[in-house]
């Protein structure tokens, strides 16, 4: 990601209060060392939640070491970076995902984990690939806390009254928008108001749906350009949808994600292609107006494409600060977030937040709950995706900081017809040439 004050996790947890400050200096022989964690945002309820599954049992387990959390909101970044450039900050540093790690492993801020790794058997708990991206020249650096994917979120309630099927391909994509604008309806609830982030979320999708996770990987492995035919018809293809009011034409820069999400659940819009961090939204939307979420795979935008696939995206990474004088004590607070149960008692407050990218597909999720039972299976086929290939690339996981920055407000001016999508193509192909040239890009790990 790149380096503002509001991020898109920060943005989307929404700022609160800093809770107790804990010394790292050890007051007696026989007291506990302190492990401070500085998290971003989190309401009342998600922290208690945190405080009740993960601070209180660890802290109970042992009695060398006591986890103290304190919520930081927005500012947790722009923290972090001051922080440990000056040799200081919290023992366990929460970062916004591989291109915010990277930033701190330049600096060698962050301690190799290597060792822990082994001792806690890290390997054969966590998926491969996740494990490959947070390993820089050989160290494993950070460890992925929150696996992220896209998916079509639907209002089922309304698909259930015009007797309409979630589309699967381009044609069952395009033909029910068409019916649904004629209905009045908008096809796709969308918004990035102070959040154009979410502009680079739809071209992920069609990059990945349309040219296929292959002719991704290989573009972000350098051996083919971002200004290939294929990708110059993605963004033809997303302009498209643009330009037929498919995302609600000026209304998506009058509302951010929250706020479209909300038109989702009265039934005004009928489908939105989010993340699963909109889990989150459920009970300010859909609970409020009594209507019923689905949610599927995305459809595949052209034959090029295998279906289903899933975007991998990593929103937030954990390291150990190099600095900390607590290392063993971090390794075990991260050794606990590793357990199925926890996951699910924490989905239950906090969906979407803590999607442990397991190495294996967890046990099904025993609940009368139809949100936890949809989000328990979405992270179920995930967790498969990553296991057999079925996988595409997140550009807020994959792509360097300035590509990623670029596709954010480029394709801005393609939909407002300042630009082509060949000029668009070939001004990102540059771009990302240029930071390979310098460096920047981390290669995806090979596919399997």
């Amino acid at each position: 990601m790149h380096t503002p004050k509001h991020t898109r996790r920060s943005l989307i947890a929404g700022a609160a209060a800093t809770t107790v400050f804990a010394s790292s200096i050890r007051p007696s022989l026989a007291a506990p060392r302190f492990i401070n964690w500085w998290y971003e945002g989190a309401t009342p309820a998600q922290q208690a939640a945190l405080d009740r599954h993960l601070t209180q049992p660890f802290n109970a387990s042992q009695s060398e070491y006591k986890l103290v959390i304190e919520y930081r909101g927005d500012a947790l970044p722009d923290q972090l970076l001051v922080a440990l450039a000056g040799g200081q900050g919290p023992d366990i540093v929460l970062t916004n995902g591989p291109s915010w790690t990277q930033r701190f492993v330049t600096g060698n801020k962050l301690l190799d984990l290597n060792t822990f790794a082994a001792k806690f058997n890290w390997k054969e708990k966590l998926a491969p690939i996740v494990l490959q991206l947070g390993t820089y020249d050989g160290k494993l650096i950070a460890l992925p806390k929150t696996i992220e994917t896209q998916a079509l979120f639907y209002n089922q309630t309304l698909f259930k009254q015009k007797s309409w099927t979630p589309p699967k391909n381009l044609q069952e994509a395009e033909t029910l928008a068409d019916t649904m604008l004629k209905a009045g309806i908008q096809p796709f609830a969308a918004g990035n108001a102070g959040q154009r982030f979410a502009n680079r979320h739809l071209l992920g999708i069609f990059y990945n749906n349309y040219c296929s996770p292959d002719a991704v990987y290989q573009a972000l492995g350098g051996d083919m350009p971002w200004n290939a035919p294929v990708f110059i018809e993605a963004v033809e293809l997303l302009k498209s949808w643009w330009d037929k009011g498919f995302f609600g034409g000026q209304r998506y820069f009058s509302l951010n994600m929250n706020q479209s999400f909300a038109v989702l659940s009265t039934g005004k819009a009928a489908m939105a292609m989010q993340g699963t961090w909109a889990f989150q939204w459920v009970p300010d939307t859909f609970e409020k107006t009594k209507q019923e979420l689905g949610v599927v795979a995305l459809p595949q935008l052209s034959p090029k494409a295998p279906y289903p696939i899933f975007l991998l995206g990593i929103g937030a990474d954990l390291a150990i600060n190099a600095s900390s004088q607590v290392a063993e004590g971090c390794a075990m607070v991260f050794d606990r977030l590793m357990d199925y149960a926890f996951v699910e008692k924490m989905s239950q407050v906090w969906e979407g937040e803590w999607n442990i990218p397991f190495a294996k597909a967890p046990p099904p999720v025993v609940t009368q709950d139809k949100l936890q039972t949809e989000a328990a299976r979405l992270r179920t086929e995930v967790t498969e995706a990553m296991m057999n290939g079925r996988y595409g690339y997140a550009p807020w996981t994959f792509w360097p900081a300035k590509t990623d920055d670029y596709m954010k407000g480029g394709i801005e001016e393609v939909w407002l017809k300042k630009i082509t999508p060949q000029q668009f193509s070939d001004k990102l192909n540059d771009t990302f040439q240029q930071e390979m040239k310098d460096g920047l890009v981390k290669k995806p790990p090979p596919r399997n």
